[in-house]
C-alpha cells in the first residue's frame, strides 16, 4: 500500500502584492494609450488613401465602361471634407451638411461613389484642384493635381494625379511606413 504524503501549504499572495501589480499594469497601459491612438488615426489615414485610389480606378474604368465623361470632385462643408464620383458639371454636387447623406448632387447630375469624413474623425481633405475629369475616349484626366489627406497631428499622404490617372502617394511631413518622402 502506497504511503500518503501531506501536501505542502500554498502560500497566496498578498493584497500588497497584488495592488502592486494593478499599479504597474495601470501605467503601463496609460504610457501606451498616445502611442496607441497615434498609431491607429495613422491606419486610418492609410485606409482612406488606400479607398481614394481604388475610387481613382473605379472613376476611370466607369467614363471608359460608360462612355461618358465623370468627375471626381472634393468637397468641404461644415461638418467635414471628402470627395464624389459623378457625371455633369465640377460644381453639380456640393457638401451639404447633413449627416444621413452629406454629398448631394443637382441639375440631372448622377452621384455614383463618394467618402466623407466627418470633422470628427480627425482626418481631413484638401486638395489644389477642385475637380478632375476623365475623358472617356482616352482615359486621360483634366486637369492633373494633387489632394492631401492629413491629420491634426501633421501626418499627410499627398496623391499626385498625373495626365493618364495613374496616383503617386509620397508624405510631405512625418514619416508613414510604407511611403516614400515628397
Amino acid at each position: 500500500m502506497p504511503k500518503c504524503h501531506p501536501r505542502p501549504a500554498t502560500r497566496g499572495h498578498t493584497l500588497t502584492e497584488a495592488l502592486l501589480v494593478i499599479a504597474l499594469f495601470g501605467g503601463l497601459l496609460a504610457s501606451g494609450i498616445p502611442s496607441l491612438q497615434a498609431y491607429l488615426l495613422r491606419r486610418h489615414l492609410q485606409g482612406q488613401s488606400a479607398q481614394w485610389l481604388a475610387d481613382l480606378q473605379y472613376l476611370r474604368a466607369s467614363a471608359i465602361g460608360r462612355n461618358e465623361p465623370l468627375r471626381l470632385s472634393w468637397l468641404r462643408g461644415s461638418g467635414g471634407s471628402g470627395w464624389a464620383i459623378h457625371s455633369g458639371d465640377a460644381d453639380a454636387c456640393r457638401a451639404d451638411g447633413d449627416a444621413a447623406q452629406p454629398i448631394r448632387c443637382t441639375g440631372g447630375a448622377a452621384l455614383l461613389r463618394s467618402a466623407w469624413l466627418p470633422a470628427g474623425s480627425r482626418v481631413a481633405v484638401q486638395a489644389n484642384v477642385a475637380s478632375m475629369r476623365v475623358d472617356p475616349r482616352q482615359g486621360t484626366v483634366t486637369p492633373t493635381g494633387s489632394w492631401e489627406l492629413a491629420t491634426p497631428d501633421g501626418v499627410r499622404l499627398r496623391h499626385v494625379v498625373n495626365l493618364l490617372g495613374r496616383a503617386r502617394v509620397c508624405t510631405p511631413a512625418s514619416p508613414v511606413a510604407g511611403v516614400a518622402a515628397c
